[in-house]
């Protein structure tokens, strides 16, 4: 039996990184189903019951030191969590978890993380340092490649795909309950918005959103689903775009308000017709389940992945209009069948790619 300790940004209810821990655990099971699975959380309680592992507080330095040195392997991924845009002091975490790992002697694997950006200079130098230390490294797209190589990472980088694109889709059906709970009149018209705060924006974005509601229901007639993917972080900037709304409107536009398992995200974006993400998980759910996108850009991050489905002019937050999103959802209705078939061809390469995870995960356990 392994033993496999996760380091992580989980235990935060942010759906994206729950969704990557799940498709970890999942795939680790698969190879080992007896594996004893310890994860760094915020919230143990929640983490231990959701997956039927062991966790342990994410800033309890003794019991990770404890746990760790009979530890088997150590996985710090998947996401962004080395990166220092939305937080200048999580990047020296995640590398002080890798680094402790490295001292005691540990089989560490960064594993379908997507790096950077990292601007500040000692920050680069400490992935550096740090990463060409561990074992293996296996990133989510090229650009994550480049940026460690250009920081001086001079170990083998793999290049695969987000870890969730290993997970099994999920049925349709098990989310019917919550879109029949909006009372949405016509489930084969429903659009997805995924947004998020970011900086000084949120104003601006809450304005052109509202605009682009209503454009939806005016002109298509469509329901809109508000998804929030980091419920607590998200829900805010989704609320103010619904008070906006006029009243015709706001009857069209529904609100995810509640807390839903990973499998229910998922099932509910694939009962879609598109989907208007500023969330880089909610463009990979809808990707997933074979359902096209329009990209709102805060993050390189966003722009790697659109490119990887062949869009190469993504909508920047910073300079978002109304007008540029109307323009898509145009050319998405207009195109609707040919952009569907795209999206399956381009989701079928990307999940041969995702097979690797499990394979390297199968060569970590086995070494």
């Amino acid at each position: 039996m392994s033993k496999i300790l996760i380091s992580g940004y989980y235990g935060f209810n942010n759906i994206g990184d729950e969704a990557i821990l799940k498709s970890i655990i999942d795939q680790i099971k698969h190879i080992d189903k007896n594996a004893d699975i310890v994860v760094l959380s915020s919230n143990p309680a929640f983490t231990s019951k959701t997956y039927n592992v062991r966790a342990i507080k994410r800033t309890n330095v003794f019991k990770i030191i404890s746990e760790m040195m009979s530890a088997d392997l150590v996985i710090s991924g998947g996401g962004s969590l080395l990166q220092d845009i939305t937080s200048k002091r999580s990047i020296i975490y995640y590398l002080s978890i890798i680094n402790i790992a490295i001292m005691l002697n540990k089989k560490v694997a960064i594993y379908g993380q997507g790096i950077g950006p990292v601007n500040c200079i000692d920050n680069r130098n400490r992935v550096k340092k740090v990463l060409n230390k561990v074992d293996f490294i296996n990133v989510r797209d090229k650009d994550s490649k480049d940026e460690l190589i250009s920081m001086g990472v001079n170990k083998d980088i793999n290049v695969t795909v987000d870890s969730v694109f290993g997970m099994d889709k999920p049925d349709l059906d098990i989310s019917q309950h919550i879109i029949s709970s909006m009372n949405i009149q016509d489930s084969n018209k429903i659009v997805g918005i995924s947004v998020r705060p970011w900086k000084n924006r949120d104003k601006i974005i809450v304005q052109e959103i509202s605009n682009v509601c209503k454009y939806l229901v005016e002109k298509y007639k469509y329901e809109i689903i508000l998804i929030p993917f980091h419920f607590e972080s998200d829900i805010n900037i989704i609320n103010q775009i619904t008070t906006s709304l006029d009243e015709n409107t706001k009857k069209k536009v529904h609100t995810l308000n509640k807390n839903i398992s990973v499998h229910e995200y998922i099932s509910l974006v694939g009962n879609l017709k598109f989907l208007i993400g500023m969330r880089l998980h909610a463009l990979i759910f809808a990707t997933l389940m074979n359902i096209p996108v329009i990209g709102l850009s805060y993050d390189p991050k966003i722009d790697t992945f659109l490119s990887m489905l062949g869009k190469k002019n993504a909508i920047s937050v910073l300079e978002i209009t109304s007008q540029d999103v109307i323009k898509e959802i145009d050319d998405m209705v207009e195109n609707y069948e040919n952009i569907l078939q795209d999206v399956n061809e381009k989701c079928e390469n990307i999940l041969k790619l995702s097979n690797q995870n499990r394979d390297i995960l199968m060569k970590l356990l086995k070494k």
